[in-house]
């Protein structure tokens, strides 16, 4: 495995107008893989994996709903209280769903409650779309890749497309999580605070980023962070209808949902111990255990690494150590996609891979008859991998993206003397 790390730059690489050079090999054994094929192949995931859409026309908007009923209830009651807010949600003909996002969040859907429902379903797939699109833009000025190559990566990672098609958020953070890494190469430590404290929003994806700026020394980062955080629970008051002890209310409100959500969206998990807890008879600390070993080892790499790969690193990390992530969460593995891109991968393996991952994705679709999703094999294989390029006691790893900041590499630098 320590051949596929190193060498990465061994071979020539045909050389781009866009920005980088052309990451993959012109042929793999007797496959040729001109880059207009690649793009052409990237091009039919990204058209296959947006198709799923149509099933929101008869099922009432899939998860839309739940965002589209609470921009209605925002600042009454009924958004925080489980039986009031079911209650106008079946007044309005949708199903009944729990809120379970932080209550100021729901401010961003109030515009979209004054459309009918499918109107603002559309208009809401549009500007996830366009999110997409600029995480591939922000994937190709931190990585230094081809922008037509990462925006295509985007699309073609069919979780992205898939939270679209679902009437979810996940590529707003995906985006927010970008800009943090972003923020984190060019040392702007404000707007790496302002990333991460909106990405608070969801929890399950904000906390791990802010524990690793915390990791990793960045206090004026973490400090804004808790700022926006701050900010977002006085919001939350006004959201909540006045109510300072919302946090109890959400908790205690989104519970009985929690055993069901599991075991309705059990094919869509991704995490260790979601995966875990899928197992019958196991005890439910043994989930805790597994995510705490990952944590363990992934420490070395998001320690020591040097910071876009860390940081890279600790997406990945949080959708493997998570206890509740969801297949179209995993727009967070973009990142450490795109630093295999950049060299991350030696030859061949960065082709092997990188293409293998990105088109075995698509079997995301058929998920409820694969029983375990495609996507949990390669997000936990990608992991598998990272941790053991930063094995506790391993040789030092040679750095991949230190020459794209100074202090990065000076931070690699003290690290391996």
């Amino acid at each position: 495995m320590r051949r596929m790390f190193e060498r990465a730059h061994s071979e020539p690489s045909n050389a781009v107008s866009d920005g980088g050079a052309w990451p993959f090999r012109a042929r793999l054994g007797p496959l040729p893989l001109s880059p207009k094929g690649i793009r052409l192949w990237w091009f039919g995931l990204a058209v296959v994996g947006f198709l799923p859409i149509v099933s929101a026309f008869g099922s009432n908007w899939n998860d839309w709903s739940a965002f589209w009923a609470a921009g209605g209830t925002v600042g009454s009651p009924s958004l925080m209280d489980p039986k009031l807010h079911v209650a106008w949600q079946v007044a309005h003909g949708i199903p009944g769903d729990y809120w379970r996002y932080p209550p100021a969040f729901a401010y961003l859907y109030w515009p979209a409650s004054l459309l009918p429902v499918g109107v603002a379903f559309a208009i809401n797939t549009g500007f996830m779309l366009a999110l997409v699109a600029l995480a591939g833009m922000l994937l190709s000025r931190i990585f230094e890749q081809p922008r037509d190559l990462t925006v295509r990566l985007a699309f073609a990672w069919t979780p992205m497309l898939a939270a679209v098609d679902m009437g979810q958020n996940t590529p707003l953070a995906i985006v927010l999580a970008l800009w943090a890494i972003d923020g984190l190469r060019r040392d702007s430590q404000i707007e790496t605070g302002l990333a991460v404290g909106l990405l608070m929003y969801k929890p399950t994806l904000g906390l791990p980023l802010l524990a690793f700026l915390l990791l990793r020394g960045f206090w004026r980062s973490a400090s804004i962070a808790s700022l926006v955080v701050a900010a977002g629970y006085v919001l939350s008051v006004a959201a909540a209808a006045g109510d300072w002890l919302w946090p109890v209310a959400w908790w205690n409100g989104i519970q009985p949902y929690l055993a069901g959500d599991l075991a309705f969206n059990a094919d869509k998990t991704i995490s260790v111990p979601g995966l875990i807890s899928r197992i019958p008879g196991l005890p439910s600390w043994l989930a805790y255990l597994g995510g705490g070993a990952i944590l363990l080892l992934a420490l070395r790499g998001l320690s020591r690494a040097s910071i876009v790969e860390a940081a890279s690193g600790a997406c990945l990390v949080t959708m493997v150590a998570g206890p509740r992530i969801w297949s179209y969460e995993t727009g967070l593995i973009l990142p450490i996609l795109a630093w295999a891109l950049a060299g991350g991968l030696a030859e061949p393996w960065r082709t092997r891979l990188v293409l293998l991952a990105v088109s075995v994705a698509l079997l995301w679709v058929v998920s409820p008859l694969t029983v375990v999703s495609a996507v949990a094999v390669i997000v936990n294989a990608a992991a598998a991998m990272w941790l053991w390029r930063w094995r506790p006691f391993g040789p030092e790893p040679r750095p991949i993206d230190s020459a794209a900041h100074p202090r990065a590499a000076g931070q690699s630098a003290v690290a391996a003397e």
